[in-house]
């Protein structure tokens, strides 16, 4: 039976947590009497465990690594990450929350567990089956924030009661961490059931988050058999559409121009739809294939800010767009051809940005009218009214070549200077204007997971909040973990490339190689990893994965931290977007300067 857990954002502590800013601060531990506590007052601290998962702010991720751009500080760490200008005056969960577009205050959260493991078997008005089964919810979601910390951090402190007097806390080896987060899935998976309560830790989910875990520590035996659990035995299918929706075939029509479907040999309707497939899976809450997500609603309070006014441009919403997350050309260059094997042949990005010139100045010529003056407005016409006229020989200009006959996730993921946008507003193409920053600085927008119709107007009809559920488990993750962990335990076999066939299938694109090695396998799936999960806030954790000696299975390949993260992106016409600095430091995060301070037992990473 498929279960979908969603966690409501809006719910505050509805019981004493004693839970502060920073989690090393002393703080009183509130009243919990057993004598008063009862099955709803439980419910309530069960429900605020599940408040403590990051919904779409993991976008910002993405701008940690090579896939984004997030150009304010005050929205994320990213760019300080990316340049190697990182220090100790940041946090990524291990001290206070500071910005929307990073980890907050995961201490905190734990600590939220921590009550109700701690506390729950002495609330004897509550029936002894539900307490035990709160407490394996706890314990899942307390390892899932612990994994975090590690994959941030490395050695970390590890606490497992509700302490007060934090500045006594040391560092545990990550090693001795990281074995009792898979026994702790273990542990909780056992008492766990099969179906729950609508939005709460099953089986299946709890067995995806260890999947995810293990991945990430390297044991690609845990991993493959966690993922294996949840594909047989959770009941979820990849996401389809029905029918295309006027706007979408609008912008169907335009893919269809990029693509020459008879030199491929693919077929354009699975391709066409394919697209779309993929692309509207985030705009339909309670789909089959999602397995765990953040749960909003269409309200101020409850709201998603980041799908119209962080991930949009002003010219693709009505309200306030400001791209504060974009994706970068070195994303954009990383999808396959159409093939879905060939690496596409680029010219020099020089040579693009000259192109893009080229076509940019031609558009804005059929902008200024007949006359070609631009203050004569009477016969001037807009940007999209403009590519219309050229429409049918925009795949013809040089600049468009290299989104040619790519890969369908392209075409949903990322919106491209002169694409198409029906999907956001009508008749229109995107211009690209590198002379406002609200643009992103980068050339691109996401079209995945931006945008949708469940949306409502807020603070002053400024605004839109997104009503959107945010998946942040997908099957196509475990589809993906099962293919690299079983390709590195076992090798490349028909296991593999049937469920890398499935998510093929799904996107409309051609079957995978057969008969790939273990070394040229791995490479493959981690390629194709970044294209489908592209924007969803793994790449960081991925490409330090790589990296890693001790966790990679001793095969590097070509998308580890110190191979992409190589330089100076460009935006289309030539201006500095993301700046990609690569050191061994940034394997791992410093320890926040505050939390050193107030606890002088805990040793700074290397590097900082």
């Amino acid at each position: 039976m498929k279960n979908i857990i969603k966690l409501f954002i809006g719910a505050s502590l509805l019981i004493g947590t004693g839970c502060s800013d920073d989690f090393l601060d002393k703080s009183p531990q509130g009243s919990l009497d057993p004598s008063k506590v009862d099955a709803s007052q439980l419910q309530n601290l069960r429900n605020s465990v599940y408040n403590q998962v990051i919904g779409s702010d993991v976008a910002f991720y993405e701008g940690y690594a090579d896939n984004g751009y997030s150009r304010n500080s005050w929205d994320s760490h990213g760019a300080k990450i990316q340049t190697n200008t990182v220090s100790g005056s940041e946090s990524f969960g291990y001290g206070e929350w500071k910005n929307y577009g990073d980890m907050g205050n995961t201490y905190g959260s734990v600590r939220v567990c921590n009550l109700i493991i701690n506390k729950v078997d002495e609330f004897d008005k509550v029936d002894e089956a539900l307490r035990s089964k709160y407490k394996s919810e706890a314990r899942v979601m307390r390892a899932w924030h612990y994994t975090n910390l590690t994959l941030f951090y490395g050695d970390i402190s590890l606490v497992k009661t509700v302490e007060n007097e934090f500045e006594i806390l040391t560092r545990e080896p990550k090693e001795e961490v990281r074995a009792w987060i898979l026994q702790e899935f273990d542990e909780a998976i056992a008492l766990l059931p099969e179906v729950n309560d609508p939005g709460r830790f099953t089986k299946s989910i709890a067995y995806a988050l260890k999947a995810r875990s293990a991945y990430y520590f390297g044991d690609y035996t845990a991993a493959e058999g966690a993922a294996k659990y949840v594909i047989d035995n959770g009941g979820y299918q990849l996401y389809t559409i029905g029918e295309l929706t006027d706007e979408m075939k609008k912008d169907a029509e335009f893919f269809k121009s990029l693509v020459d479907f008879d030199q491929l040999g693919i077929d354009e309707n699975a391709f066409i739809k394919g697209v779309f497939n993929y692309m509207n899976l985030w705009h339909v809450d309670g789909n089959t294939e999602t397995i765990l997500a953040k749960e909003y609603a269409a309200n101020e309070d409850f709201g998603d800010f980041n799908p119209v006014t962080s991930f949009l441009s002003p010219n693709l919403t009505s309200k306030q767009g400001w791209a504060t997350i974009a994706p970068i050309q070195d994303l954009v260059d990383v999808y396959w051809m159409g093939d879905g094997k060939t690496k596409p042949a680029l010219s020099p990005i020089t040579s693009r940005v000259e192109d893009f010139k080229a076509l940019k100045s031609e558009v804005r010529t059929i902008q200024n009218g007949a006359d070609g003056n631009e203050s004569t407005v009477e016969d001037n016409i807009s940007f999209s009214d403009a590519v219309s006229t050229i429409k049918d020989e925009l795949a013809n200009k040089k600049y468009m070549q290299q989104f040619l006959n790519r890969d369908s996730r392209m075409y949903a993921s990322i919106v491209f200077p002169f694409s198409a946008v029906n999907t956001f507003v009508d008749d229109s193409y995107f211009e690209y204007r590198h002379d406002n920053n609200n643009y992103g600085q980068t050339g691109f927008v996401f079209r995945k997971m931006s945008g949708g119709d469940d949306v409502a107007s807020v603070w002053g009809d400024a605004y839109h909040m997104s009503g959107a559920d945010f998946p942040v488990i997908r099957l196509a993750e475990m589809y993906l973990i099962y293919a690299e962990a079983h390709t590195q335990t076992t090798g490349f076999d028909g296991s593999v490339s049937g469920v890398l066939n499935e998510l093929r299938t799904r996107c409309g694109m051609p079957n995978v190689p057969a008969g790939l090695g273990k070394d040229a396998g791995v490479n493959f799936i981690r390629r194709e990893r970044r294209v489908e999960l592209a924007g969803e806030g793994l790449r960081y954790f991925d490409i330090r994965l790589y990296e890693d000696s001790e966790r990679n299975g001793g095969i590097k390949g070509d998308q580890a931290a110190s191979v992409v993260m190589n330089g100076q992106t460009l935006d289309p016409i030539g201006n500095n977007s993301a700046n990609k600095v690569w050191a061994p430091r940034l394997m791992l995060m410093p320890i926040p300067t505050l939390t050193m301070d107030k606890n002088p037992d805990i040793i700074q990473n290397d590097g900082y």
